[in-house]
């Protein structure tokens, strides 16, 4: 008899749910000196990255001032520590005269920053040019050249200086929110299939109006989630292994990875195509990212909200990822590692614990290429203002050899996203000073499917890499069925008929678009050319090389630049 219960309960599901942060309001708040900008974050805590001591005394004089106090929960003990410090209220017995405001980190954050302004200036400081002299002397220190750039090259304001220069405060930043495709692609909206009309009214196959605009690519047809079926054959390896040659090996950060016959097959012990388990190596037991499989956005596509059979916005993101790398390389073991929920979301302090575990892991290990399909836009994104702990765990693996490739986002911008903007592009307000020997780092916007253009959607701008395909492509999903039926059914012949159905995926395969789908293009192309000098057990393989060449083929295949 077949178990249709829910698998999970309905306090899990309304958890689910609920947003894991809040947006930042730019105006709440004002600091002097520092433009704030929208994102999302965690309202209950900050992060404190390194030693936590001298942090959490700052941040405890400044939450006292607003009755509350700050309690350290430890996020990473190996290495470098990452602790949360979580905000709790707490008023004091001898003030009554207004009420305890509501935790929020933002909030407990300006505090902090507000009260090393005012005490510099009840010194007799705030605007002395020794003070100022000490503290651009102290930034260089933490922040390379951020505050040594001519005055004309960049926003000076003495207040930021001062904030800046403060070492505690420097250790301090939001626990963001990561989103694996900010702009909700999936799967169809609320209406089946195509609109307010079903099947298609009277012209096919969008009603009476082409969808424009970047909302376009959110419908199936135009680049939406969308099943489908492929008749081809599944990637063949082909090519031996020499005596002392390996495969290359691509990790990808992500919501987990399904199971595809012939694609990405279930593991056996015994040259797995995909891992996706991997042992973690500082907490024996346990593996790097979440690992509760009853919580799996590619075995369980419907985990929150109310009971009504719709997919969750990311489920089989993961897999549609690695469905790519796996046509675009087809020799390359592949490293699941599942952050993000089925909702697409991730905090930046898992994310960062995750790929710290992951360095450890590849110390002793093979990786070539990491592929980041998710992102977060800072607050404050200046030199000594951007948390820099993201960065640094970037930068332990392109030290170790990893080419790292991410997803430049889908907000239609200029304006730079994080992990993808954290690379020396030449911004002098964003200076990042990288260490010799480091390998690449590649952000990826998206075209449309003809090559010719750059998809609406897709941020650009300088920071921006390079351009690959991203919409409307193929690629596996996981074998969900959601609830959302056939419009028509009327069987003869002892046949079943019917129209179809959107969102039964069990296929194994589905079109959607994204620059979360151009970067494990360009993720799979560097390994695709890694691959024949690392399988004939070359000693040793120049990826700066590879990547310059990988690049220069795919831009040749951009024909969205006007070429004078």
């Amino acid at each position: 008899m077949r178990d249709d219960t829910p698998h999970r309960s309905w306090r899990e599901r309304e958890a689910a749910a609920e947003a894991r942060g809040i947006a930042l309001d730019p105006k709440r708040d004002p600091v002097a000196g520092i433009q704030a900008f929208r994102t999302l974050y965690v309202p209950g805590h900050v992060l404190i990255s390194g030693e936590p001591v001298a942090a959490r005394d700052a941040l405890s004089k400044a939450a006292a001032e607003l009755g509350w106090d700050v309690e350290l929960e430890t996020v990473r003990d190996a290495g470098e520590p990452l602790t949360r410090a979580r905000i709790v209220q707490a008023p004091h017995p001898r003030r009554d005269d207004e009420p305890v405001p509501p935790v929020d980190a933002w909030r407990l954050l300006q505090q902090a920053r507000r009260r090393v302004i005012e005490r510099a200036k009840a010194r007799g400081r705030g605007d002395n040019p020794d003070r100022i002299a000490a503290a651009k002397r102290d930034v260089s220190l933490a922040a390379s050249r951020s505050l040594d750039q001519p005055v004309a090259r960049r926003r000076r304001h003495a207040d930021r200086d001062l904030v800046v220069a403060d070492r505690a405060l420097r250790a301090v930043g939001l626990d963001h929110v990561l989103v694996v495709d900010p702009i909700g692609l999936a799967p169809h909206g609320r209406t089946n299939p195509h609109g307010r009309t079903n099947p298609h009214g009277r012209t096919n196959p969008h009603g009476r109006t082409n969808p424009a605009g970047v909302e376009g690519y959110a419908l199936a047809g135009t680049g939406g989630l969308e099943v489908v079926d492929f008749v081809g054959p599944s990637p063949v390896r082909t090519a031996p292994l020499a005596a002392g040659g390996r495969r290359p090996v691509v990790a990808f950060f992500d919501t987990g990875c399904g199971e595809v016959d012939g694609w990405l097959p279930a593991e056996t012990g015994q040259n797995d195509i995909v891992r996706r388990r991997l042992p973690s190596p500082t907490h024996p037991g346990k593996v790097i990212g979440v690992e509760d499989p009853a919580t799996d956005p590619e075995v369980h596509g419907d985990q929150s909200g109310p009971l009504d059979g719709f997919l969750d916005e990311a489920a089989g993101h993961g897999t549609f990822v690695a469905g790519i790398i796996r046509q675009v390389a087809p020799e390359a073991d592949l490293v699941s590692v599942r952050v993000a929920d089925s909702n697409g979301t991730v905090l930046e302090s898992e994310l960062i614990d995750a790929i710290e575990e992951l360095a450890v892991w590849a110390e002793d290990n093979p990786l070539d290429v990491v592929n980041l399909s998710l992102g977060y836009a800072h607050e404050t994104p200046e030199d000594g203002l951007f948390s820099r702990r993201l960065l640094q765990s970037l930068h332990r693996l392109r030290a170790l050899g990893c080419v790292i490739v991410c997803s430049a986002g889908n907000e239609a911008t200029d304006r730079p996203t994080f992990p993808a903007a954290l690379y020396d592009w030449g911004d002098v307000d964003l200076s990042i000073d990288e260490p010799p020997g480091l390998s690449a780092h590649v952000a990826v916007g998206a075209l449309n499917p003809q090559r010719t253009s750059v998809a609406l959607y897709s941020n650009l701008g300088p920071w921006v890499t390079t351009f690959a395909p991203g919409s409307s492509v193929l690629s596996c999903f996981p074998r969900l069925s959601g609830g959302v039926q056939a419009g028509s059914r009327a069987d003869l012949y002892g046949r079943r008929r019917q129209s179809l159905d959107p969102d039964d995926h069990t296929t194994g395969f589905a079109i959607w678009s994204g620059t979360s789908f151009a970067a494990p293009y360009v993720a799979g192309r560097v390994a695709a050319a890694l691959a024949p000098g690392l399988m004939q057990g070359a000693a040793a393989v120049r990826d700066a090389d590879v990547v310059a060449a990988v690049l220069a083929d795919i831009d040749t295949e951009d024909g969205s630049r006007h070429r004078g």
